[in-house]
């Protein structure tokens, strides 16, 4: 169980096996957020990536080398008009806008809701080493209650690989199919490799179950329900619908149930108190105090924004998904991304690991822990029983549709094809975009504008739908919106988009971004923008460090020591010893040369142009030329 401030519990999950590298990551999300998407490659790059309260090292020459490193190994497929806006000025997200690919589920009524890391690792002469991580949470940064399942093994050399594997081989084959767009050859080829591969991985489960299946939903015509019999079950699901609740209750003993208080008065209103278990829990106060803070922040960082629906959830404290069902002496556990609803089942993509055990071992009574031993922090120890309000208030919530009018909307526009093209218009480094793309109708009742996502709304422009796409006299598209005088360090392949819908009395708004691509932008773009992000000689320096650092390198003392102000001011190396920079570079030569090949890449476009020549230290040269000497030495 992830805790409500563990987000680095992901970040440790995500970290290489020792002796091992990333070739290749693919994750899946509902909802995304970007900032926490550019932290992911930490977790390949570094060890202790974070700081005293489990938060990501948001130092930017950190953020920088590890998407350098690993930005191009990392997919993340999510459903599209689910990406949350970020802020202004995220020059690093330039690295992610091949990383972020959006998607639609085959049913137009669903939602692509897995979540879900397929990881593969490699090292000199050993065997490859593959691991999932399956989720209930999004790649979000939610302080809320969720599960984390990580399966982990090796590529065996064998001919026919372990049929348990199949469904996922088979996920991973069916994501090109789903995209908005058309996919790079590159990228597909990677997965039908990692398909081929993870079929004949050795997953073993966590102790102490002893057998896995994997059971995705949603990809085929076939509507299979997985859930088995049982004499006795748990549910623990945020979300609840009654017809499922009941089914659960009859066919499959279903015993306890935790949930949220909103959702067990949904059941109420629509099947009556009957249709709930005898015994029905939410989390305590004490339990959800972190994601009520999480809420407060939120509103006061965003005080006129609105997340996604399912993101409104996910920050109210309860979030993880799991089905706990006994017969005999047998347990059977399923965790993943399904709510106990009929969309889970029915409409959705989703993914449910089975797990299978003792019910000694396994069973409801070990899930929720003991009674006798009130201070151990068990799942019990955190629920409460439910009891209904007197009033349950009106039936229908007006607002709650409208919100779920906007959500599909968003998914809608967020799946539309766009192009930005690029146009540079005077020497001063400024550039005009203008997006183009066929847009669908939009109701009249809604209002939607978009923005490059690196600006503020103010940069914000209305479209009105199909007919702004199209010239005045009906030929070609002249492009729906066009964001002139935009900087060098502006230009990005994310957009904002903003929904306004109003009825009555009830306004709804919801921001989202989408990618689109970028067209005619400058061929040497991250090179130019590595060297607006380098604006001193002591980043230069820190980011030689960091290229020379070997993966899992300890990178917490570094950024500790960067953050030191006056250091600036000490030499002409920034308060960094000419010691510790000749240290790495022969570490470096002796261990792994390439490293050296980067720093020497690195260099070499600075020395390109006057202002990069400046952010090279003074006596850089004098230690550098004959570690570099050595190295033509050793390749030749």
């Amino acid at each position: 169980m992830l805790g409500t401030r563990e987000r680095t519990l992901l970040l440790e999950s995500l970290r290489p096996p020792p002796g091992y590298r990333l070739r290749r990551a693919v994750g899946t999300s509902y909802t995304l957020d970007l900032i926490a998407l550019l932290t992911a490659p930490l977790a390949f790059t570094f060890f202790d990536a974070h700081d005293e309260d489990g938060a990501p090292v948001t130092d930017p020459v950190a953020l920088l080398e590890a998407l350098r490193r690993h930005a191009e190994n990392v997919t993340l497929f999510c459903q599209a008009g689910a990406i949350a806006v970020p802020k202004p000025e995220q020059t690093l997200l330039a690295y992610l806008e091949g990383s972020v690919i959006e998607v639609q589920p085959p049913r137009a009524e669903g939602i692509f809701h897995p979540k879900l890391w397929v990881l593969a690792f490699e090292a000199d002469g050993a065997p490859a080493i593959y691991r999932v991580l399956c989720l209930s949470r999004n790649l979000t940064f939610a302080r809320s209650w969720d599960t984390c399942l990580s399966l982990e093994g090796r590529l065996m050399d064998r001919q026919r690989g372990y049929s348990r594997n199949k469904p996922l081989a088979d996920l991973l084959l069916a994501l090109p199919g789903l995209t908005t767009r058309p996919i790079r050859a590159e990228l597909r080829e990677d997965l039908e490799r990692m398909a081929y591969e993870v079929r004949r991985v050795d997953f073993r489960p966590p102790r102490p179950f002893s057998d896995f299946r994997i059971h995705p939903f949603g990809l085929s015509r076939r509507r299979g329900w997985p859930l088995p019999a049982a004499s006795r079950s748990l549910v623990i699901s945020p979300y609840l619908v009654g017809s499922v609740v009941q089914k659960l209750v009859r066919e499959h003993g279903l015993d306890v149930l935790i949930s949220r208080p909103e959702a067990f008065e949904e059941v109420i209103r629509s099947s009556g108190r009957e249709a709930l278990p005898k015994t029905c829990y939410v989390l305590s106060p004490g339990a959800d105090l972190d994601s009520r803070e999480a809420q407060e922040e939120e509103a006061e960082q965003e005080p006129n924004g609105s997340p996604p629906v399912d993101d409104q959830v996910e920050l109210a404290g309860l979030h993880a998904k799991l089905f706990l069902f006994e017969n005999g002496r047998e347990a059977r556990l399923f965790t993943g991304s399904a709510n106990a609803t009929a969309a889970a089942f029915g409409l959705n993509v989703e993914v449910l690991v089975e797990l299978v055990g003792r019910k000694k071992d396994c069973g409801i009574a070990s899930l929720l822990g003991s009674e006798d031993h009130p201070r151990l922090e068990t799942l019990r120890s955190l629920l409460q029983e439910y009891t209904p309000p007197s009033d349950l208030g009106p039936e229908k919530d007006p607002k709650k549709d409208l919100e779920r009018r906007v959500e599909r909307l968003a998914r809608i526009l967020g799946a539309a094809r766009l192009t930005a093209t690029v146009r540079e218009v005077d020497a001063e480094q400024r550039w005009d975009v203008t997006l183009s793309g066929e847009i669908p109708e939009i109701p009249g009742s809604a209002a939607v504008t978009v923005w490059p996502a690196t600006l503020s709304p103010e940069a914000a422009q209305p479209i009105m739908g199909p007919a702004t796409a199209q010239g005045e006299s009906g030929g070609p598209a002249d492009g729906i919106a066009t964001f002139r005088g935009m900087s060098f360090e502006a230009l990005t392949g994310f957009f904002a988009f903003e929904i306004s819908l109003r009825e009555g009395s009830h306004a709804v708004r919801q921001r989202f971004a989408v990618t689109a691509e970028l067209v005619g932008a400058p061929q040497d773009r991250k090179e130019r923008l590595l060297r607006s992000l380098l604006k001193d000689r002591r980043r230069v320096l820190r980011l030689l460090l960091l290229i020379l650092m070997d993966e899992g390198a300890d990178v917490s003392a570094f950024v500790e020591a960067a953050g030191d102000k006056d250091a600036a001011s000490r030499g002409p190396f920034g308060g960094w010893r000419e010691a510790a920079l000749l240290e790495a570079l022969l570490r470096s030569l002796s261990r792994s040369p390439d490293r050296i090949d980067e720093a020497a890449r690195l260099i070499a476009d600075l020395a390109k142009t006057p202002e990069g020549r400046d952010l090279l230290p003074d006596g850089l040269n004098e230690i550098w030329e004959p570690v570099w000497q050595a190295r033509k030495a050793v390749e030749s």
